[in-house]
């Protein structure tokens, strides 16, 4: 059944349609997408810098959360902690959103800023400033998602024969010797996992920018402020659904989703390839 919206995106890319409007135009959106749409070109750009600044941010807060749970002794404190880790990822992300839209409040009125301000540091605008606005949304997709990564690396750090370890330690290994020469590669199905999910996660953000930006998030327009937070899901959406643009949105998807599936294939490639023992 996935195959059916999959290819009807793939049909309508090659039609103008829009509100009493539906032509046959061949490849006249993609010419017109690739060679003259600014726009599309920075939220494509736009969507790989928070790919960028999200997927190593999971991967190695996850990864360090795990290692810290993974060594407490006792089974019922680390089963807390593993589950009050992972509650924000169960959290339904526009609640997540909603409440960090006030934690991100402009001036003394964010509790970031709050807090900020008792150690010196002026109020930022998180969410109404090009430089800030797309690490904000980056900041909170890390909080929700680390949990998830977590519970993953966890799993992969307790099947690991402790016998390894005591192997290491016979031999003098320290303790970052051992994570490097034995914790890590044997993580690494789980590492090629946790980031090619979170990529192509980061690759369809759309609910932070939706609630958060724009109006929502202090003044402009969602997306904003100058494109700085158009990720290409929502700049997908904006074509086809608030603009009624259908043809062109769909070929922009059609575009995005071969680009997706591609950098996906490629990342789990490469990690596997790269650390196979």
């Amino acid at each position: 059944m996935l195959w059916i919206p999959i290819g009807e995106m793939f049909v309508w890319s090659f039609f103008v349609k829009e509100p009493g409007i539906q032509e046959f135009a061949g490849l006249q959106n993609y010419r017109e997408i690739l060679l003259d749409d600014e726009v599309f070109r920075k939220s494509l750009q736009v969507t790989f810098s928070f790919a960028l600044m999200v997927v190593p941010g999971v991967t190695i807060v996850g990864l360090l959360l795990a290692m810290a749970v993974n060594r407490i002794a006792n089974v019922t404190v680390r089963g807390f902690f593993t589950v009050a880790f992972f509650t924000s990822y169960v959290v339904p992300l526009v609640a997540v959103a909603l409440v960090w839209r006030y934690i991100y409040l402009p001036g003394k009125q964010g509790l970031l800023n709050v807090i900020l301000g008792w150690i010196g540091i002026s109020p930022i605008r998180w969410l109404t400033t090009s430089d800030w606005a797309l690490r904000s949304l980056a900041i909170v997709r890390i909080w929700k998602d680390a949990g998830y990564a977590m519970v993953l690396f966890l799993a992969g750090l307790q099947s690991i024969p402790k016998v390894y370890y005591e192997a290491a330690e016979v031999d003098g290994a320290n303790g970052w010797r051992r994570f490097w020469n034995i914790t890590l590669p044997l993580l690494m199905p789980t590492v090629a996992f946790v980031v090619v999910v979170n990529t192509l996660g980061a690759f369809l953000a759309f609910t932070e920018v939706y609630v958060m930006t724009g109006e929502a998030g202090g003044g402009g327009v969602r997306g904003g402020p100058n494109y700085a937070t158009n990720l290409m899901a929502f700049h997908i959406f904006n074509t086809a659904i608030a603009y009624s643009h259908e043809g062109y949105g769909s070929a922009m998807a059609a575009i995005f989703f071969v680009i997706m599936v591609s950098v996906g294939y490629f990342q789990y490639r490469f990690i596997r390839a790269t650390f196979e023992y």
